[in-house]
Formats: structure tokens, sequence, C-alpha cells
């Protein structure tokens, strides 16, 4: 019989560690959530800029960067922001401007729907993507490019 209340005691014992094991675990990650310590936010970026909710397929093999461009023009149509699509241009000047304005009056109707970006496969430096809106049987399409030396890449934004 003392062998059995032993063992009875012991795991008596670890129950009660592991509940306050647990407890501390949960007040700590409550503190740290109270005080702001819970890290780097590591929220999405689709999540974080809206693209989320975009209903855009996508073919061809696009990099990151040259995907989150296209992300950001769909939205922009679809938003009717003409000064955030002509900030996206690689080289913004006031034919930027002037090319998004138009694109937003010609496309953004149609960018509240389904959209196809076609990546052909680029270069290092240039790549070319063709945007299907549905009910649209013309595409739209785009030119990216490197801004200057850095990874960011911008959209060639030209009249004609």
């Amino acid at each position: 019989m003392t062998g059995t209340t032993g063992t009875a005691g012991v795991r008596q014992q670890l129950a009660v560690w592991a509940v306050v094991g647990l407890l501390v675990t949960g007040l700590a990650a409550t503190g740290s959530l109270l005080l702001g310590r819970g890290g780097p936010d590591r929220t999405p970026r689709w999540i974080k800029d809206g693209t989320a909710d975009l209903d855009l397929s996508v073919t061809g093999r696009p990099i990151p960067e040259s995907l989150a461009l296209v992300e950001k023009v769909v939205l922009r149509l679809r938003r009717g922001d003409a000064d955030g699509l002509a900030a996206l241009a690689a080289s913004p000047d006031g034919e930027a401007g002037q090319v998004a304005g138009e694109w937003v009056h010609g496309w953004g109707r149609a960018a509240a729907g389904p959209a196809t970006a076609h990546f052909d496969p680029g270069v290092t430096d240039r790549w070319t993507v063709e945007l299907r809106f549905a009910g649209r049987p013309e595409p739209l399409p785009l030119e990216l490019r490197r801004k200057g030396d850095g990874d960011q890449l911008g959209l060639i934004m030209t009249t004609g």
C-alpha cells in the first residue's frame, strides 16, 4: 500500500507542476502581448496592403517583387487611385500621372472583377506582363523594370 500511495503522490505532484507551468507560460504570453513585446509584426504583406482580397490568377513565373507590383497595380486600378498608380512608375513624372489617369478611366471598372496576369519570362532587369480582366477582350500590357540599382520594381508608364 505504501508503494501505491507514493506513486499517487508523485503523480499528484507532477500534475500540480504541469498546471503551474501552464499558468506561468500563459501569464508570460499575456504580459508579452499587453506590453507589446510579441516580437516583430509577422502579418503577411498581402494582408497589410489589401491585396489578399484580389481575385487574381497568375500564369508564368513571376518573382515575388513582380507579383507584388502587379497586385498593387490591380488594387489601385480597382480603387480608382491614379496618384497611387503613378507612384508605382519606374520613373514617376508628369507622363506617369497622365497614363495612370488614363488607365484608371479605361480599366478601373474592369479591375473590380476577376483578373489574370500572365508573366512572360523576363531578363534580369525587365519583365512583360499581360493583365486580362473578365469581360474585357483586350489585355492591359505592363512592362516592369528595376528602379535604379535596388531590388524594387516599377512600371514603365508611357503614352501611346
